[in-house]
């Protein structure tokens, strides 16, 4: 026999599951378009770095190297461009190597584009300044010119163009390196770049012309270096 009183009751759990179905069916639209918001939020977030009072070394997400000198910025999308970054001041970068992915540096004033190599950039008062210590960079001013620069060499901006520095010091950056490395330096360019680095004169008495340089120094102590120049070859080195 037909029970009215069970039909009515399937019917009646029938209707009440239908509304359950249709706040189903409009939530799943709106959760997939929460995770896709949450998704690119996250693919677009920021990491910045700063330097205060000292410099300060930090690891890039692609393993690169990047040391700040005081008041230094840097900024960059780890999740999106690991290798596009922003700066301003003054960065040493030792580049992870990626052939198919160049590192390039914006500052305010220049940018620098590599593969993989050692090198810093100063950008300051509108101006900018590429030091290269490994690889080769593209140094490119803000019109666009730009000229390759390899080991050993430095440029900077003038008129808003590249222009190579004809003599450059051997040790730009032992400030982030801590190290001042000599490979048959001239003893005459080894004082100047010691004079620069920690803002005296050094003068070496006597003719120097033949004297050069080959070895290591750690940045700690002036007196140590001089001391070890002078006994390496025989000179005497006046300091004020």
């Amino acid at each position: 026999m037909f029970d009215t009183q069970k039909a009515w009751e399937k019917v009646s759990g029938m209707t009440a599951r239908r509304p359950a179905r249709r706040i189903l069916l409009w939530a799943m639209p709106l959760a997939a378009a929460l995770i896709l918001g949450v998704f690119f939020s996250w693919r677009n977030t920021w990491t910045e770095y700063c330097a205060y009072d000292v410099a300060q070394a930090f690891t890039l997400k692609d393993g690169t190297q990047a040391t700040l000198a005081p008041g230094a910025t840097l900024r960059y999308q780890p999740h999106k461009a690991p290798r596009q970054i922003r700066m301003t001041g003054q960065v040493h970068y030792a580049v992870a190597r990626d052939e198919s992915h160049p590192f390039r540096v914006t500052a305010p004033s220049a940018t620098v584009t590599v593969l993989g190599t050692v090198f810093q950039v100063i950008d300051r008062d509108s101006t900018a300044r590429v030091d290269v210590t490994e690889g080769r960079v593209r140094f490119e001013g803000p019109a666009g010119e730009g000229v390759v620069l390899t080991a050993g060499q430095s440029a900077s901006l003038q008129d808003g163009a590249p222009v190579l520095d004809e003599a450059s010091l051997p040790n730009p950056a032992a400030w982030a390196t801590g190290l001042f490395r000599y490979e048959a330096t001239p003893l005459e360019t080894v004082l100047k770049d010691l004079s620069a680095f920690y803002g005296v004169s050094l003068q070496a008495k006597g003719d120097t012309a033949d004297k050069a340089l080959t070895g290591e120094f750690p940045t700690e102590s002036l007196d140590d270096i001089l001391e070890l120049i002078a006994l390496a070859l025989d000179v005497e080195i006046d300091k004020q």
